[in-house]
């Protein structure tokens, strides 16, 4: 169920790499651009789907927008 995964969407490398703490299980996601540059997606940490990354992208990789990370719900405004 808490598997990192690898996958390429439009030109990118995205990677989804789980945290394993007492409380709870993180997911941070990591993409590396078709440049090159590699970013962590600054987008909620208990969201391990593809789809949240997917949603960054088509966004233009948006800096959060307040005082947390972006959520799916966030982003989906955003495209």
């Amino acid at each position: 169920m808490w598997e990192d995964i690898e996958f390429t969407y439009k030109g990118h490398t995205c990677n989804i790499e789980h945290d394993f703490e007492p409380d709870c299980v993180k997911a941070w996601h990591i993409v590396v651009k078709p440049n090159g540059d590699k970013v962590y997606a600054d987008i909620t940490p208990y969201d391990s789907g593809r789809e949240i990354i997917k949603l960054w992208i088509d966004a233009g990789y948006p800096d959060r927008q307040g005082c947390g990370p972006l959520r799916y719900e966030d982003l989906k405004k955003m495209v």
